[in-house]
C-alpha cells in the first residue's frame, strides 16, 4: 500500500509500484492495467494523482493508454547507442536479444547523383545494391538499404540472411567502419513497408540516412535504415565540455 505520510509524493509511490511490477515480471507485455478508478479505490488515493503517475509511465514508454480500451504495459524499445560505432548484431548481443535478417535484393544498379556524392563516385556509377529486414528475437524492426561502391563485388556471392554483413566484409578485406555521419528523419510507412515491419501503412517510421567510412575514410557504404518507431529508440548524448 501506499503510505500517506511518506515525503515521497503518492503519485511518485504508485508509479514506482507499478514500475516493480513490470520489471519483475508479474504484469507482462501486453496486459491491463486496472482502470484509473480501481486504482483510486484501492490505493485510496485520488483519480487525479492515479492520472499523473500513470501520465509518467507512459512518458517513460512502459504503458500506453488504449482510447476505449484502458492502460497496457507496452514491449520494452529496443535501443541503439548513437554515440558507439555498432552493427545490428551487436547492438543484439549488447541487449541480450537474438539477431536475424532476411535478405530481400542483392544486386547490380545505378546510382543517382545524390547517391553517387555520398560514395564519392561518378553519377550513373553501377555499385552493389543489399536490401534486408533484420530482425530482433524473430521481430522484425529494420529494413536496411546499403550501396556499395564495385569495390565489393564478392558481396553478389554471399547470401546475408542471419549472418553478419559487416563481419563478412572484414574476413574478406579486413576493413571495418571506422566513422559513420548519419541524419535522423520521420516518414510514414508505404504499403510495403508496412508488410516487412508488420506495421499500418501510414505508421511513423524513423528514417535514418548515414554513409560509412574506412579507416583511410573511405566512403565504405551508403545507405538507409526505417526503423519502427514503436520498438525502436536512438540514444544520442550530447556535450559542450
Amino acid at each position: 500500500m501506499l503510505d500517506s505520510t511518506a515525503i515521497t509524493p503518492l503519485y511518485v509511490q504508485l508509479m514506482d509500484s507499478i514500475e516493480e511490477d513490470i520489471r519483475s515480471g508479474r504484469y507482462h507485455p501486453g496486459d491491463r492495467l486496472m482502470t484509473e478508478n480501481e486504482m483510486a479505490e484501492t490505493y485510496n488515493i485520488s483519480i487525479n494523482t492515479v492520472r499523473r503517475a500513470i501520465g509518467e509511465l507512459i512518458d517513460k514508454g512502459l504503458v500506453e493508454r488504449k482510447q476505449g480500451k484502458g492502460t497496457f504495459v507496452t514491449k520494452p524499445k529496443f535501443e541503439r547507442n548513437m554515440r558507439k560505432l555498432q552493427s545490428f548484431t551487436d547492438m543484439c548481443q549488447q541487449m541480450g536479444v537474438t539477431a536475424g535478417g532476411k535478405m530481400l535484393e542483392n544486386k547490380i544498379v545505378t546510382v543517382d547523383e545524390k547517391m553517387a556524392r555520398r560514395l564519392e563516385i561518378p553519377a550513373g556509377s553501377r555499385v552493389v545494391f543489399i536490401s534486408r529486414v533484420r530482425f530482433a528475437d524473430s521481430e522484425p524492426v529494420v529494413i536496411e538499404n546499403n550501396y556499395f561502391t564495385m569495390e565489393y563485388a564478392f558481396l553478389l556471392e554471399a547470401n546475408f540472411d542471419d549472418n553478419s554483413l559487416f563481419d563478412y566484409i572484414e574476413k574478406k578485406t579486413g576493413k571495418r567502419v571506422a566513422s559513420s555521419e548519419k541524419r535522423i528523419e520521420i516518414c510514414r510507412a508505404t504499403t510495403r513497408e508496412g508488410e516487412l515491419l508488420n506495421v499500418k501503412r501510414g505508421e511513423h517510421l524513423l528514417y535514418v540516412k548515414s554513409t560509412a567510412y574506412d579507416a583511410a575514410g573511405q566512403p565504405m557504404y551508403a545507405g538507409r535504415q526505417l526503423i519502427n518507431a514503436e520498438r525502436f529508440s536512438l540514444y544520442v548524448y550530447e556535450s559542450n565540455i
